[in-house]
């Protein structure tokens, strides 16, 4: 079960029927995450999971609005990591998109010109014909 936030004292709880002593969700989430591991993760991979994590809503949403989350992950043991997460899909979709307009431009040009050329090339055949006339 993942990290709750207590009803009361804005602290977090491990599961429906843990005890209310997390500061923060990160607190909750390291303390907890071989648990974790072991309840989710584990069954759903063959690879060794060495570190999960689990995001907020407001996490997602300030991923998916900004781009970008940083994460300071404080660790007993070690120093503390600082994780940049990013998304960018949409900057994806509007490259694709530019991309495929300048093709089109570019197609059109092309189109254009070969059109004039065929109208200059009549237009010389008509003047040649006429000079010829006179």
């Amino acid at each position: 079960m993942p990290c709750e936030q207590c009803e009361e004292g804005g602290k977090y709880k491990w599961g429906e029927n843990g005890e209310c002593k997390y500061e923060t969700l990160e607190d909750c989430q390291l303390d907890n995450q071989d648990a974790y591991l072991e309840e989710t993760l584990k069954p759903k991979s063959d690879k060794p999971i060495d570190w999960a994590y689990n995001f907020t809503k407001e996490q997602m949403n300030e991923l998916h609005e900004e781009g970008e989350l940083v994460i300071e992950m404080e660790r007993d043991d070690k120093e503390a990591l600082v994780l940049l997460f990013t998304y960018n899909e949409e900057k994806e979709e509007e490259e694709e998109r530019i991309e495929m307009r300048e093709e089109q431009v570019r197609e059109y040009a092309k189109l254009t010109i070969d059109m004039l050329d065929d109208e200059l090339d009549e237009y010389i055949d008509k003047l040649t014909a006429s000079i010829k006339k006179i």
